[in-house]
């Protein structure tokens, strides 16, 4: 029998790779900004807070700045960047057994929820959540424990019966705020070291179980042990 009533899933570098949209989005905001482009190795730090934070705590904007930079790179999400992402091996078959199971599927996303929906149609995996929880277009973020909450709410599940899977920090950090157990995904873009510095209960090397993996444990086997 699993271990959950429901699974909740951060999106980005979890659910999905999605760094290819979000850096040429973001780089647009920089080249009409006149802020330094970036590539992919330093833009990890930026993938996973709230694009505000983001914007003001890794590339020095100001509030205004920030604002200005979040409508641009909008813009160019909105237009087409939003599908330039890969949903992570493993994950569909994943959500199909879960379901099957009986088991609530869930996002929990610092992406606005109307990009959400608009991705997981455009994939055509919709129907694989019972619920999909990300803040509005306003440029006040949503905290993650409060997103976490309203899918374990929206799912009808009590927090001590979800799991709560995401890659960095903040996924761990919201999960543990209430009471909900949790596992840090490798696969995606924070670190062995945030993630066990967050205080994950669990990491999990990829989604689907680990065969003769000495130690070593999948999404699956979380779920399913």
């Amino acid at each position: 029998m699993p271990r959950y009533d429901a699974v909740i899933f951060d999106f980005d570098g979890t659910f999905t790779d999605s760094a290819e949209g979000i850096l040429a989005s973001a780089n647009t905001a920089f080249e009409e900004m006149d802020f330094p482009l970036m590539g992919f190795p330093e833009f990890k730090r930026f993938l996973g807070p709230p694009l505000q934070e983001s914007f003001i705590q890794f590339c020095g904007m100001t509030q205004e700045q920030a604002r200005q930079a979040i409508a641009i790179y909008r813009r160019e999400y909105d237009a087409g960047n939003c599908m330039r992402t890969r949903v992570y091996d493993g994950m569909e078959p994943l959500l199909r057994r879960l379901r099957a199971a009986g088991i609530k599927t869930a996002v929990a996303s610092s992406k606005p929820a109307v990009f959400l929906e608009k991705i997981l149609d455009g994939l055509g995996m919709r129907d694989l959540f019972d619920a999909v929880c990300g803040p509005g277009l306003g440029f006040v973020d949503s905290s993650k424990s409060g997103l976490i909450a309203e899918a374990a709410r929206q799912c009808g599940v009590p927090p001590a019966r979800c799991l709560m899977a995401g890659d960095r920090r903040f996924d761990i950090e919201g999960a543990k705020a209430l009471g909900m157990p949790n596992a840090g995904a490798l696969w995606g873009f924070g670190s062995r070291e945030e993630l066990e510095e967050a205080g994950a209960d669990f990491l999990v090397e990829q989604v689907g179980s680990v065969e003769g993996g000495q130690g070593l444990q999948g999404l699956e086997d979380i779920i399913f042990a």
